[in-house]
């Protein structure tokens, strides 16, 4: 499945990828699997399971040393309830859409994707402040199903931390905290329910040594501008990912 060419593009999205989830606390899923898919590199179903893993070793390392104690319990919890069994609904869907509407999936992903990347920019300069339990559940929701599919939790449960009234350093560990749990039972199911192949280990073990370096690398030196213009980057690329998977999907 890998050319020579191929496993290098997936090498730069997995440290562009982990990097930026290591200084905001999001994208990794988003950027990997809209790049990935956009490029036709891997099939979806691949991408999905690798990045859960790789999102996994990548949230762990930077909850490392202390990082989940800043964790927002309340966000935290509110997210991950309603969360976990949606998971289970989103991997349902791509294993039944994977085979019965492929075009149909990478729109729906590049809608999704396009849409949230349009609305948090817009967000950018709103005031911040606490959401309700309710608007957690409903977001843990979408974002559990989205995840299931996709390996992508991050729209809907980064719009609401980033209208929390915290600091980045809580929004971040809030998120990556989030993203560690989801990860771990996502990849538990599909394993338990659908099985990996050998392919799949594969383009994870390749993944792997770059997510931890590009990881360490954001802990240590953290790219020098504002949270705000990082997030703004990211969401551009993520802007640009979506309306390419968009244009495959018709």
């Amino acid at each position: 499945m890998l050319m020579d060419s191929s496993s290098l593009l997936l090498l730069l999205f997995f440290a562009l990828g982990s990097y930026i989830q290591a200084t905001t606390g999001f994208a990794f899923g988003l950027i990997v699997v809209s790049s990935v898919s956009a490029l036709g590199l891997a099939p979806i179903e691949v991408t999905a399971f690798a990045v859960s893993v790789l999102s996994l070793i990548n949230a762990g390392i930077g909850l490392y040393g202390g990082g989940w104690k800043k964790i927002n319990r309340r966000a935290f919890w509110g997210f991950i309830l309603p969360c976990l069994p949606a998971i289970f609904l989103g991997v349902w869907l791509l294993g039944y859409l994977g085979e019965n509407a492929l075009g149909w999936l990478k729109f729906s992903l590049g809608l999704c994707i396009v849409v949230s990347s349009l609305v948090m920019m817009l967000q950018a300069h709103k005031v911040r402040c606490e959401s309700s339990s309710g608007a957690f559940a409903v977001s843990g929701v979408i974002g559990g199903v989205m995840g299931g599919m996709f390996a992508t939790f991050g729209p809907p449960i980064t719009f609401m931390m980033y209208r929390q009234p915290d600091d980045q350093a809580r929004i971040r560990a809030t998120l990556l905290g989030i993203f560690c749990c989801t990860a771990a039972l996502r990849v538990g199911s599909v394993s338990m329910t659908q099985g990996v192949d050998t392919e799949t280990w594969l383009l994870c073990a390749l993944g792997l040594p770059v997510v931890v370096i590009a990881t360490l690398v954001a802990r240590k030196f953290p790219v020098p501008i504002s949270g705000r213009a990082m997030r703004f980057v990211a969401f551009s690329l993520l802007l640009l990912s979506g309306v390419s998977l968009m244009w495959q999907g018709f």
